[in-house]
This record gives C-alpha cells, sequence and structure tokens, in this order.
C-alpha cells in the first residue's frame, strides 16, 4: 500500500471513529429500545457512503423499521389467531429469503425487525407501539449523524466495506429456501411458546446468517460469527473494566472509546484483503451492541456480556451441526 494511500485512510478513520462515539453516548444517554442501532447506522453510512444519499439510506437501512411495524401489525391482527399468525409469518419469511439476494442487508434487517415486534408483543409487559417508535427515532439519529460526518468531513474515494466479498449467485430452488425458511421459523414458534427472549440476539444472529442461503456459507460463517461476538464480548468487558465507575463523565467516557476502539479501526482500514477489513469491522459491531444494552456507570458487564456470547455460540454450534447434516444429506443425493 502506498504512502498516498495511507494519507487517504486518515479523514475515513476519523470519520469512522466519529460516528461510534457519538452513536454510543447518545445511545447511553437516551432511553431509546434498540439504541445500539445508532451507532450501527452511523458507522455504517460513513464506512459505505462517499456522499451521504437518502436513496441509499432508506433502501439499505429503513427496512427494520418498516418490518417491525408490519410485525406489531400482524401481532395486532392475529392476536387471538395464532394459527393464522403462524401461516403469516411463514410466508414473510419465505417472501424474505426469496428476495434476499436483491437486497441481503435489508433482508437481515427485515427479519430482525419482524422478529422483535412480533416475539416481544407476546409478553404483557412491554409496549410494543413504543419499541416500534424508538426502532424509527435510532435509524433518524443514526443516519443523521452519518449525514453529518459526511458533510462535515466529506470523502472522495472507495471504502473499504464498499469491496466487500462477492455474493454468490443463488438459483432460486423453492425446496432449498423452505428449509431455510423451516429452520429460521421452528425458531421464532419456539420464541413465540417459550419466555427464552433474552436469548432473542442470538437469534436474531442465526437468522441474518442464513440470509446467506448458500449451506457452505452459512457453515463458515456460523464459526466465523462465534469467533466474531466472542472475542467482541471478552473486548467490551475488558472496556467495561477500564471505564468502571467513570462512565458517567461523557468527556471521559467518548475519549476512552475513541482510544479503545481506534486499534480496531485502524486494522479495519489497513486489512491487506477484504476478509480482514470485514472481520475487524465485525468485531466492532460485537463490541457495540454489549456497549450499549448493558454497561451502566459504576458496573462491569462480565455477566451479560459473556452470556450473550455463550447463548450465541451454542445456536451457531446447532447451527453447524444442523448445516452439516443437512450438506451430507444433499451430498448424498447429489451422488
Amino acid at each position: 500500500m502506498s504512502t498516498n494511500d495511507n494519507l487517504n485512510f486518515i479523514p475515513d478513520i476519523f470519520r469512522s471513529l466519529l460516528a461510534i462515539t457519538i452513536g454510543i453516548l447518545l445511545s447511553k444517554y437516551t432511553n431509546f429500545s434498540f439504541n445500539f442501532q445508532i451507532p450501527i447506522i452511523a458507522f455504517g453510512i460513513v464506512t459505505t457512503m462517499k456522499k451521504f444519499s437518502i436513496k441509499t439510506f432508506l433502501k439499505n437501512y429503513w427496512w427494520i423499521s418498516f418490518f417491525a411495524a408490519i410485525g406489531l401489525l400482524f401481532t395486532e391482527i392475529f392476536r387471538e389467531n395464532l394459527p393464522a399468525f403462524a401461516i403469516f409469518t411463514f410466508a414473510i419469511f419465505f417472501s424474505c429469503f426469496f428476495f434476499s439476494y436483491k437486497h441481503p442487508t435489508g433482508i437481515r434487517s427485515g427479519i430482525l425487525g419482524y422478529s422483535f415486534t412480533s416475539i416481544y408483543a407476546t409478553y404483557n409487559d412491554k409496549i410494543v407501539e413504543n419499541m416500534v417508535t424508538d426502532i424509527i427515532w435510532v435509524t433518524i439519529l443514526g443516519g443523521l449523524i452519518g449525514w453529518a460526518l459526511l458533510i462535515i468531513f466529506p470523502t472522495g474515494k472507495e471504502n473499504p466495506e464498499e469491496k466487500k466479498l462477492q455474493r454468490e449467485d443463488i438459483h432460486k430452488n423453492i425446496f432449498h429456501i423452505l428449509k431455510i425458511t423451516t429452520i429460521v421459523y421452528s425458531l421464532w414458534l419456539a420464541y413465540m411458546f417459550f419466555d427464552i427472549r433474552d436469548t432473542f440476539f442470538a437469534y436474531a444472529t442465526l437468522a441474518g446468517i442464513y440470509t446467506n442461503l448458500n449451506l457452505e456459507k452459512i457453515h463458515k460463517l456460523s464459526f466465523l460469527n462465534i469467533i466474531i461476538h466472542s472475542l467482541g464480548c471478552f473486548l467490551a468487558i475488558i472496556f467495561s473494566f477500564f471505564i468502571n465507575g467513570i462512565s458517567n463523565n461523557p468527556i471521559i467516557f467518548a475519549f476512552s472509546l475513541i482510544i479503545f476502539i481506534y486499534p480496531l479501526i485502524f486494522l479495519g482500514y489497513y486489512g491487506k484483503t477484504s476478509f480482514q477489513r470485514i472481520f475487524f469491522f465485525g468485531i466492532i459491531r460485537a463490541i457495540i451492541l454489549p456497549i450499549c444494552l448493558y454497561l451502566t456507570p459504576y458496573g462491569d458487564i462480565v455477566t451479560k456480556a459473556s452470556t450473550r456470547a455463550l447463548q450465541i455460540t451454542i445456536i451457531l454450534i446447532f447451527s453447524m451441526f444442523l448445516t452439516k447434516f443437512l450438506l451430507f444429506i444433499q451430498g448424498g443425493y447429489n451422488e
């Protein structure tokens, strides 16, 4: 990499650091559901857009709000008719997977938003209407941060995340898509019948991976995500120890975040391969969620963050065994 290329990354690193830091600060000093989406959306915008585009923003980030509203609507319509609710949900999931090749990121967010509201609406201690409103607000706030940073610190070159690994073409094999849909849908049913909502983000991680459709890729991504989320939770725990007792001071908290996140941002931008860049940016996202959700001014996050890592590991190990079995059966049929 040339010296000029190195210098070109400096404003990108600075912009990304600000997006994450400002986003996390807003998430910590506001009381929104899905508050972790503020820094994730802001970070996503500054690493994928040369200049802010409302069309691209809506295309990439508005799915979660739209499907969250759909999930709430279906819950209200079919509150007293679970079989009909289950049928319509299967149809929603199948449609999402069927069209996931067109908008993989959007469809992934859509399944997350729909599952979130449809599952949590079954609990009487949650006001899901407020959750949907919160999701809309955090999407707007994340968009505003990204937009402002691209205006104040413009970029005129390609960003690393624009050079993502090419998505393989998936033939629309109805039977194959039915298999993928059935796996994710079965887990959704488990959340509807059992009080396991504390493990929701493990389910969301698995559902997101399955939008890739390719079983071999799902198998590999399951293992990769175990590493990313376990390492992300571990680093978030380390950060919580250092910030313990002083994170109520926004200036100190912001400065600490910048110092802590900088090495990962640096490695993400200066990664020699697309995989390395995606890996380090993935770890950053894995760190953001436990910091936003669990960190308090006077306590570490060991229990909650380690539990999150364990839940994701268990469900993805299950995914690895399942996909290995399906690949074995598929291979047997091919022979």
